[in-house]
């Protein structure tokens, strides 16, 4: 079986540097497009998460939070409250930023193993920035839409967390305290670490804009995308996307832009769009992995958590469409929704209060 392994690695190689020859063209073009997409899309979105999140942890920060939410946070999910720095950093700061701080949180002792793992399976996210700006303004043409893929997806992340959880108590490791840096210190390393993650993001952003190139030229994309047609179907899904599924389960980006070409109705489109945020798409799981790559840390619950996101996306996007009335418009960039969006600061307003009254206590006496 090792023998098998090196000898399909070794082929994986030689196959790519034969394509790279063969579609030079091509390959330069995809280098072209991932630089271009990773200047103008991924960079200025996550680069000053990155550095944020290290920051929080560096000069302790993450392990206040963990203080203050330890009860809440443990009573929901079972897990440390220093647990919650990652889950917020991963819902605002977007792929994979949410992986990132785990990783920290566990190497600084806030985390121990079974948690992080557990962790990684709901806090890896899409951020506000990539889903209102990228789906919602240049892929959908409305900012509104953005924001409500943005609410659908942090409720199903919530949700895969809640499937992921075990009750309070049943053998989380506590967290040791953390000494925190001097914030100069602390300032220096966040710049160079969340650079270093940087330039890994955009490593793989660029080598899968050339797979793409090249799995295009080759024949291999619309392959892939005739395999995927037939479950598509079978999920119910419209199998007029399978082209831009293929592409965005191999790199997100790519797969978004071309997905509202397809000619599906927005009500299709909608939870095909919300599907394929949840899941990430392969590029996104390298750079999540190569960020893994050394800590200790299985994958094991952060594949499965992502499948789930996926399908909870979906679900979620599905019923809202269903729910909308069909005199308005699933993209409307007006005031057509308006009122259905008012409902969400009321909602939000409602479980901030209940939560203050519930835990602020608890809260309180953690510090």
């Amino acid at each position: 079986m090792k023998r098998l392994r090196k000898l399909t690695a070794a082929l994986a190689a030689g196959t790519l540097l034969l394509a790279l020859a063969l579609y030079a063209p091509e390959a330069a073009e995809g280098v072209r497009n991932g630089l271009r997409i990773a200047a103008e899309t991924a960079l200025p979105a996550l680069f000053p998460f990155f550095v944020a999140g290290s920051l929080m942890v560096r000069t302790g920060l993450a392990s206040a939070l963990g203080r203050l939410l330890a009860r809440p946070f443990q009573r929901i999910y079972g897990l440390p409250g220093a647990g919650a720095a990652a889950l917020a950093l991963g819902l605002l700061g977007g792929y994979p930023v949410g992986a990132q701080t785990t990783v920290q949180l566990f190497q600084a002792g806030q985390l121990g193993r079974e948690d992080a793992e557990r962790l990684l399976g709901f806090v890896n996210c899409s951020g506000p920035a990539f889903l209102v700006g990228m789906c919602g303004a240049a892929v959908c043409g409305s900012v509104r839409t953005g924001f409500l893929l943005y609410a659908i997806h942090v409720a199903a992340a919530l949700m895969t967390g809640l499937a992921l959880t075990r009750p309070a108590g049943s053998g989380s490791n506590a967290a040791r305290p953390m000494s925190s840096e001097p914030f100069a210190t602390a300032f220096v390393g966040s710049v160079t670490d969340g650079m270093s993650t940087a330039l890994k993001v955009t490593a793989f952003i660029v080598f899968f804009a050339v797979l793409l190139a090249l799995a295009g030229a080759v024949g291999v994309l619309d392959t892939f995308a005739a395999l995927l047609a037939p479950l598509l179907r079978l999920a119910g899904l419209p199998t007029e996307a399978a082209g831009a599924c293929a592409r965005g389960l191999i790199e997100l980006t790519n797969g978004l832009a071309v997905l509202p070409g397809c000619g599906l109705p927005a009500r299709s489109l909608l939870p095909l769009l919300s599907l394929l945020v949840g899941f990430g798409g392969l590029s996104v799981h390298c750079q999540t992995l190569s960020i893994l790559a050394g800590s200790g840390l299985s994958p094991r619950s952060y594949w499965i958590g992502k499948l789930l996101h996926a399908a909870l996306s979906y679900a979620l996007a599905s019923i809202w469409c269903a729910a909308l009335p069909h005199s308005v418009q699933v993209f409307a960039p007006a005031d057509a929704i308006a009122p259905f969006f008012a409902a969400l600061p009321a909602a939000g307003a409602g479980i901030l209060i209940l939560f203050t009254i519930r835990y602020g206590k608890s809260g309180r006496n953690a510090l």
